[in-house]
């Protein structure tokens, strides 16, 4: 085992048992992504952290309204309960 695979296994180790469905659901999407292409991906710029990773893509329209959206979706969900 290479010592990035070690590293993965250690942390979802530290997962609680009733949370890691989703991880594995993940895991298994990204198992079946690269038996699809036959290699694995390979990207060519590594972001330094993943805050505003994709920003590229992000509607310039809404990028003012994002520091409020969060805040309002918290205040609607539990407004109707």
């Amino acid at each position: 085992m290479t010592r990035m695979k070690a590293q993965a296994v250690e942390i979802l180790q530290d997962i609680p048992d009733d949370k890691i469905a989703p991880v594995i659901e993940i895991l298994k999407e990204l198992r079946a992504l690269y038996a699809q292409n036959g290699k694995p991906v390979v990207y060519k710029e590594t972001p330094v952290n993943a805050m505003g990773i994709f920003h590229k893509y992000a509607n310039p329209d809404l990028i003012p309204l994002e520091k409020e959206a969060w805040g309002k979706a918290v205040k609607e969900k539990y407004a109707a309960h």
